[in-house]
């Protein structure tokens, strides 16, 4: 994400990460608790495209579909009185950029706790009907909404403005709050990053465990597919014990990490080679969504 340039975003609601630009449109639904259901409001969208003429259904996993493609996904927040329903629709989005911002170029060396989201084959609505766009799709949402729910009267309506100084101080206070690194990361699910490394002096195995965005533990060795043990080498042991104290509860981050390994850069002969090596791979977790999550939602 950080090589295009895309910002990441944390909601309130559960499943996967989404990928957003102008091409997407998103949508929220407030019901009260007990008249909610997972498909009421997707069949809503569903319905409201086929009334621009694109064959939309709900599939078994709640999302809005065409000829077997996601173009929309849903994710949900129920409280004691409230559920909140909230949807993503592909119009017209970048699927190259998509696919590319959902995909950690160390997905294959994490084994995390949480659930993966299940990858789907996805389309936008463009790709069925060339008159749909931002404002047909709103407008076509509307009326099935007031058909299913019924019609709002005109005092129960509210339309925030861009310039409403109220409005401006809300959404300022909700973006800062949204971005702070607790808000992000902080409940992240425990995750263990391995990887290795063959040196020429000899090959490294590391283990590093992440709890809520934390470095929890990090275990260096020699590699268990190498036969070679650097710790017979006691400048690296020395080099490795203090990398592992440096980085102990660090944020995941690679900059942070950069940042903790300065001074250990010169700890050794080979303290300079460990260290790049360790924030380049802590980079490469971060470079599709910062931290181990899902897909498209």
């Amino acid at each position: 994400m950080a090589e295009r340039d895309v910002l990441l975003a944390r909601r309130t609601s559960g499943g996967g990460a989404v990928y957003h630009d102008m091409g997407n449109t998103n949508y929220t639904v407030v019901m009260p608790r007990d008249a909610f259901t997972r498909d009421r409001c997707a069949q809503m969208v569903a319905q409201a495209l086929q009334a621009e003429d694109i064959p939309a259904y709900v599939n078994a996993r709640h999302d809005v579909a065409v000829d077997g493609k996601k173009i929309s996904g849903s994710a949900f927040k129920l409280t004691s009185k409230r559920a909140f329903h909230h949807g993503t629709m592909l119009i017209d989005a970048d699927l190259g950029r998509l696919n590319g911002c959902l995909r950690s170029k160390a997905h294959d060396e994490i084994a995390a706790l949480g659930v993966d989201s299940v990858r789907s084959v996805v389309a936008n609505l463009r790709d069925y009907s060339w008159a749909i766009d931002h404002q047909t799709f709103c407008d076509a949402v509307m009326l099935e909404f007031s058909r299913t729910f019924g019609a709002l009267a005109a005092d129960n309506v509210t339309v925030w403005a861009e310039d409403d100084a109220d409005v401006v101080a809300l959404v300022d206070d909700e973006r800062r709050r949204i971005r702070a690194w607790k808000w992000l990361y902080g409940q992240t699910p425990r995750f263990v990053h391995s990887f290795d490394k063959v040196f020429s002096w000899g090959a490294v195995f590391a283990r590093i465990a992440v709890y809520h965005g934390l470095v929890a533990e990090v275990s260096l060795s020699g590699s268990p597919d190498s036969g070679s043990d650097p710790f017979s080498d006691s400048d690296v042991r020395a080099c490795f014990d203090a990398i592992a104290r440096a980085v102990a509860d660090a944020p995941y981050e690679a900059a942070e990490i950069r940042r903790r390994l300065e001074p250990v850069r010169r700890a050794g002969p080979h303290a300079g080679d460990l260290c790049e090596w360790l924030v380049a791979k802590v980079g490469d977790a971060a470079s599709g969504k910062h931290m181990p999550s899902g897909d498209l939602a």
